[in-house]
């Protein structure tokens, strides 16, 4: 199983932490409070503002103060009169550099590039085909994106560092670091098609990567995925009895409609020249079916429509879904195996024959409930999970760049507990 060897130690680790373990200190949870980020942010903005600056003054002196080109696809050239220290700002309020801090959480950055760090490769080729400002957005819209499982995973490793003892954290780390060995750097060479560690680096270079990074990355990963599924402690199995319960309680969600698969001659009065004549195409067919001829053959050979060359056959069709309800209430009741008598519709004689039929019940419990328990489980883990991650945002210092989503916890710019 894929990092269960992971998971066992870490139990057993986790297993043998009591409250004597926990730091004792004021406030183990929170340490000392972080710098503001306000101010880092503030101060980055300035030396944005600087650098946009310099670089305005020297592309004025080496071009002039030009009027608006004609051409569309030329850049406009800003002037010394239009920049300003805070028009500086503003212009490069959206440029998000690898080094910016986007968040702090309990007194440790997040930077860009822990955010989206995973994309350099995909973002140098988008780089390369997108407008400077465009690229930028792009950038933006990435970190915005996925910045809130940053954070929960950051205050993760905070609370595992804070509960777990040296000793401990020293034997995750080295059965983690055997995990990345034995089984993801096989997964990188089986993804990336090659056959060594060292073609992995190679390859993994050529897309702005390293295993260095790789490694660090499932390190961070896999620490907060295992103290989280420990921490948790979800139910991990539920009775028969329980799991029926929840089957009876939403049984509409396990009803199954009464079907029929069935076959069709259709001969149609456009195609012969009207009504009348189609009569005696008809007649034919009816003498050929009495005398017991096969009615797929019949199907095949006298039918209109694509449905002919498949001998007139149609799939399991559930009530309610023909145009013609005469035709669909003898699908449904006819006895297997019979053919109907000649329906005449605005367009076309139809006849009609049952080849099997189900009718309406539900899908049988044994059908579904080991499906249904293991949702049930799911469901376990994502509220546990919920909670967890609520407890931890209600006693945590983050404040981030961006607003986190409303259902994150309202203490996105928080203060302590």
């Amino acid at each position: 199983m894929r990092y269960a060897q992971v998971y066992f130690l870490f139990l057993v680790s986790l297993g043998m932490v009591g409250c004597e373990t926990t730091p004792k200190v004021d406030n183990p949870v929170l340490g000392p409070p972080p710098p503001r980020l306000k101010s880092a942010l503030k101060q980055q903005k300035l030396k944005h503002a600087e650098i946009a600056s310099r670089a305005n003054d020297r592309k004025n002196i080496l071009e002039g103060d030009f009027e608006d080109s004609e051409n569309p696809f030329e850049t406009p050239v800003i002037t010394a009169s239009t920049t300003s220290a805070e028009s500086a700002v503003e212009d490069t309020e959206d440029i998000l550099s690898d080094s910016t801090v986007v968040a702090m959480v309990n007194g440790t950055p997040l930077f860009v590039s822990d955010v989206i760090g995973v994309y350099n490769f995909q973002l140098k080729q988008a780089e390369q085909r997108m407008p400077p400002e465009e690229y930028q957005k792009l950038r933006r819209a990435l970190v915005k994106r996925d910045l809130k499982g940053h954070v929960e995973r950051q205050l993760l490793i905070h609370e595992m560092k804070s509960t777990l003892k040296k000793e401990q954290l020293d034997q995750l780390q080295e059965v983690l670091e055997t995990a990345f060995e034995e089984e993801r750097i096989p997964e990188l060479q089986k993804g990336l098609g090659v056959n060594s560690p060292q073609e992995v680096e190679a390859k993994l270079n050529e897309q702005g990567r390293s295993l260095y990074s790789e490694r660090e990355l499932f390190l961070k990963q896999q620490s907060a995925i295992q103290f989280m599924a420990v921490k948790a402690k979800a139910t991990s199995k539920f009775s028969r009895e329980e799991v029926l319960a929840r089957y009876k309680a939403n049984i509409k969600d396990y009803e199954v409609p009464s079907k029929v698969r069935w076959q069709r001659i259709r001969i149609t009065y456009a195609k012969h020249g009207g009504k009348d004549q189609a009569v005696g195409l008809l007649d034919e067919v009816i003498h050929k079916l009495q005398a017991g001829e096969e009615f797929g053959v019949l199907a095949k050979k006298y039918s209109d429509g694509t449905r002919a060359e498949k001998n007139g056959q149609w799939g399991w069709t559930r009530r309610g879904s023909l145009a013609e309800p005469e035709i669909e209430e003898a699908l449904f009741t006819l006895p297997i195996g019979q053919t109907s008598q000649v329906f005449e519709t605005s367009t076309s004689f139809q006849i009609v024959k049952v080849n099997d039929r189900k009718e309406a019940g539900h899908i049988p419990f044994a059908d579904v409930q080991g499906k249904l328990e293991q949702s049930m489980i799911n469901e376990a883990r994502m509220k546990a999970t919920k909670e967890i991650l609520e407890e931890l945002h209600a006693k945590a210092v983050i404040e981030t760049m961006f607003d986190l989503d409303e259902d994150d916890v309202n203490s996105t710019n928080s203060a302590g507990p």
